[in-house]
C-alpha cells in the first residue's frame, strides 16, 4: 500500500527531529555560575590544596589580576612575582604572612612608592571575600618566593565579615546609566582617553571596562570629583584628567554618569 506524501513527509521530519535531539542531548551543557563560596574553617587542609584554592582566587573572585600581574609589571600595581619572599623585609618588625594579610585587609596601611591608594580591602565589597578566602589568597601570595606558614587563626575573625551573609545588596544611585554612556562618549569627553567595554580605544588614561569590579562607588565618584585627590594609576601620566567635572556637569549628568561606570564589571 502506497503511503500518502503527508505521512512520508511527517514520519521523516520526525526521524530527522529525534536525531538532532539525541545528538544535543548527549552533548555537555556549559552554565554560567556565580564563583562558588570557599569555606576552610574547621576542617582539615593540607598547604597545597590551600595554595591551589588561593590561586584560582587571585585568577578569578579576587579580581587580583586585573591590576596585578606575576612576573611583569602590571599597569594599576606592582609586579607579585616574588611577593612571599619580599613581604617580610617590606616593613621593620612584621614577617611576610602579616604583610601580605594587612595589604589585603588594610591596602592604605603601607604603600609601595610609585604606586596610589587605589586598593580596596578584599575583604569588603566589591570583592567581599570571606575569611577562608583570604587565608587561602594569602597563602598563595605567600607562596610566590616564600614558605607557607599562614593559619587561619592569623586571618582575624571579623575578616570577611560583610560576605558571611552572603552577596553584598547592590547599592543603587539615582541615576540613568543608558543617559550616563551618552555623557561618557560626549560632554565629559571621557573617550577621549579611556576605553569602556566596546566604547573607546584610547591608551592615555586607564582602562574602565571592570572599574566596578574593582573600586567602591565611593571613590569612582570621588575619582570624578577630584582626579589628583584620589591618586594617579601606575604607569600614566598624572594631571592629565581635568578636575573640573563638578562645574561641567549637572548633578543629574554626574549622577548618569557614576551609574554608566558601576555597570562596568
Amino acid at each position: 500500500m502506497r503511503l500518502p506524501v503527508a505521512v512520508k513527509v511527517g514520519a521523516f521530519s520526525l526521524v530527522v527531529m529525534g536525531t538532532y535531539t539525541y545528538y544535543a542531548n548527549s552533548i555537555p551543557q556549559i552554565q554560567s555560575k556565580p564563583p562558588a563560596e570557599l569555606s576552610l574553617e574547621g576542617g582539615n587542609v593540607t598547604t597545597a590544596q590551600l595554595v591551589k584554592a588561593g590561586e584560582e582566587i587571585f585568577h578569578t573572585k579576587g579580581t587580583c589580576e586585573i591590576c596585578h600581574r606575576i612576573g611583569q609589571k602590571g599597569t594599576r600595581a606592582p609586579d607579585l612575582s616574588g611577593v612571599g619572599a619580599r613581604a617580610a623585609k617590606t616593613k621593620p618588625g612584621m614577617s611576610a604572612k602579616q604583610y601580605i594579610i594587612e595589604s589585603l585587609l588594610q591596602p592604605g596601611a603601607y604603600i609601595v612608592e610609585g604606586y596610589p591608594n587605589i586598593m580596596p580591602q578584599v575583604d569588603k565589597p566589591p570583592i567581599a571575600l570571606n575569611r577562608s578566602e583570604v587565608w587561602a589568597l594569602a597563602a598563595f601570595l605567600e607562596s610566590l618566593g616564600g614558605n607557607v606558614d599562614v593559619t587561619l587563626d592569623d586571618i582575624p575573625k571579623t575578616a570577611g565579615a560583610a560576605a558571611a551573609g552572603g552577596a553584598p545588596a547592590e547599592i543603587k544611585l539615582p541615576g540613568d546609566p543608558k543617559a550616563g554612556e551618552v555623557i561618557f562618549s560626549t560632554k565629559a569627553g571621557c573617550i577621549a582617553c579611556h576605553k569602556a567595554g566596546k566604547i573607546g580605544a584610547s591608551p592615555v588614561g586607564p582602562d574602565l571596562s571592570q572599574i566596578a569590579k574593582i573600586q567602591t562607588p565611593d571613590y569612582i565618584m570621588k575619582k570624578i570629583l577630584d582626579p589628583a585627590g584620589a591618586g594617579t594609576v601606575a604607569g600614566f601620566p598624572k594631571g592629565v584628567m581635568p578636575p573640573m567635572f563638578g562645574q561641567s556637569l549637572t548633578a543629574k549628568e554626574y549622577m548618569d554618569l557614576v551609574a554608566f561606570l558601576l555597570t562596568l564589571k
